[in-house]
C-alpha cells in the first residue's frame, strides 16, 4: 500500500534528504527532493504528494512561507506537512502550527519515530 504514497521531501542539505529519501523508500514510499523552498512549491502544485516533510531553512523561501502557501491553496491544503527542522523553541513550533504544520520534529531526530509519525498521517488521510 505505501508504494503508491507520494512523499515530497523538502531539504536542502544532500545528505539529510539521501538519508530521508534512503529510509523512506525502503518503507515503501516513492519519494520526490526539492533544495530549495521554490522548488517544494512547484514540486507540491504539479505533483500533489500525499505528505510533505519540510525543513524550515532553505534557499529562495522559507519553509513557513511554504507551509502557509500550501494549507491556503484550494488545491494543495490536505497535503500533511510535517516539519523537520533544527529550530525547536516554542515559539518556532507555535510558529509552525500556526502556518498550517499538521506535526514538528526537530532535528536531530530517530528515523522510527518519524516514520511512525508519517505513518499516522498518511493513515489519518485516508480515514478523512
Amino acid at each position: 500500500m505505501n508504494q503508491r504514497r507520494l512523499i515530497l521531501i523538502a531539504e536542502d542539505e544532500p545528505d539529510a534528504a539521501a538519508l530521508l529519501e534512503f529510509h523512506l523508500r525502503r518503507h515503501g514510499y516513492r519519494t520526490i527532493v526539492a533544495d530549495d523552498g521554490l522548488a517544494a512549491m512547484n514540486e507540491a502544485f504539479a505533483h500533489k504528494p500525499d505528505l510533505l516533510l519540510l525543513d524550515l531553512l532553505m534557499p529562495k523561501l522559507h519553509g513557513l512561507q511554504v507551509c502557509r502557501m500550501l494549507k491556503t491553496s484550494p488545491t494543495t491544503r490536505y497535503i500533511p506537512v510535517i516539519i523537520l527542522t533544527a529550530l525547536g523553541t516554542p515559539e518556532d513550533k507555535l510558529k509552525g502550527f500556526g502556518q498550517g504544520a499538521d506535526d514538528y520534529l526537530t532535528k536531530p531526530y530517530e528515523m522510527p519515530e518519524l516514520l511512525a509519525r508519517v505513518n499516522s498521517l498518511l493513515n489519518r488521510a485516508l480515514v478523512a
